[in-house]
């Protein structure tokens, strides 16, 4: 459930809000009692984070503008990420009240675009503490994806993008081999990408820069994948629209946690999933002997599911 506010002092950098003795970070994720240390967990991830936080302060209400009226909380530390904007705060904008929604200046512009066009009114806020009269704070659910919200982001895109296919002459819907490339990104580039990428094009994959597309246009190329290939990123999340019968390959740099969120997602609707991982951790590669074996395999349905290199 989303929770809703009164007199929250909203921290523009970052998202964190607080009201009285309690705050809130990365939207609900991780609350925390100023004054009751018996209501907060005694160790682990969310005590270090929000010690870590606090060390840089709290909102000073002092420093505080007002903002007379009802909106709802965009900001949080990873609202950068497409990932974070699918699976965090738009189920929550789809099913709240139409307030405004308030967003940080380091919020991407494609996304701000996006949420104008799907009708959400914006307010970018800049750096500093406001005053929100009444605020709504995103829930995080745990685990981020179950059937329910899956139903409704796509719910959602169909109503606001409606399908617009041209059929071929034998009324089939043409489908895309597609490479997610992030050489853009900022990190987890596939080093030997360029000794991949030829081979991959010996058999009908189409490479792709998701940064150079907006949202609309990555949900109607992924509409029509036959077969997916990407390293792990946020890009991933595009899953939502490729048919059920799509095959996807995730390349992932190293075992962590935080690599585990695509196989929920995948686990939904997706049973032709598979991934590979880097056996050299620190390096984020193919490994070399692969590199003909992966396209044709995966191409032709013999790679073995969950495969780890």
């Amino acid at each position: 459930m989303p929770l809703k506010v009164e007199n929250a002092f909203l921290c523009g950098t970052d998202g964190l809000v607080k009201s009285g003795d309690q705050i809130w970070f990365h939207f609900q994720k991780y609350p925390w009692n100023l004054l009751c240390q018996e209501k907060n967990p005694g160790a682990g991830k969310h005590r270090r984070i929000i010690e870590s936080r606090l060390r840089k302060g709290l909102p000073e209400p002092s420093d505080a503008s007002l903002l007379s009226g009802t909106y709802h909380s965009g900001i949080s530390p990873h609202i950068y990420s497409y990932y974070h904007l699918l699976t965090d705060l738009l189920p929550h904008l789809i099913e709240a009240p139409r307030n405004p929604v308030l967003v940080p200046e380091f919020m991407p512009q494609s996304f701000i675009e996006f949420l104008k066009q799907a009708q959400f009114e914006v307010k970018i806020l800049p750096k500093g503490t406001v005053k929100v009269e009444l605020l709504y704070i995103p829930e995080m659910d745990l685990p981020e994806w179950n059937s329910e919200k899956v139903k409704k982001i796509q719910t959602f895109f169909e109503n606001l993008l409606p399908r617009n296919f041209q059929a071929g002459s034998n009324g089939s819907i043409p489908l895309n081999r597609i490479y997610v490339s992030r050489k853009m990104a900022v990190r987890r580039h596939l080093s030997n990408e360029d000794e991949f990428i030829p081979l991959l094009r010996k058999h009908n994959f189409r490479k792709v820069y998701l940064e150079q597309m907006t949202i609309m246009e990555q949900v109607e190329l992924f509409r029509t994948a036959s077969h997916v290939i990407a390293a792990h990123g946020a890009g991933l999340t595009n899953i939502l629209f490729a048919p059920a019968d799509a095959r996807i390959l995730e390349i992932r740099p190293e075992l962590s946690s935080g690599q585990f969120c695509f196989e929920k997602l995948f686990s939904l609707g997706w049973p032709n999933s598979e991934f590979l991982v880097s056996p050299v951790k620190g390096k984020f590669e193919i490994p070399p002997e692969m590199l003909n074996e992966v396209p044709v395999s995966y191409t032709h349905l013999t790679l073995p599911t969950k495969r780890i290199v």
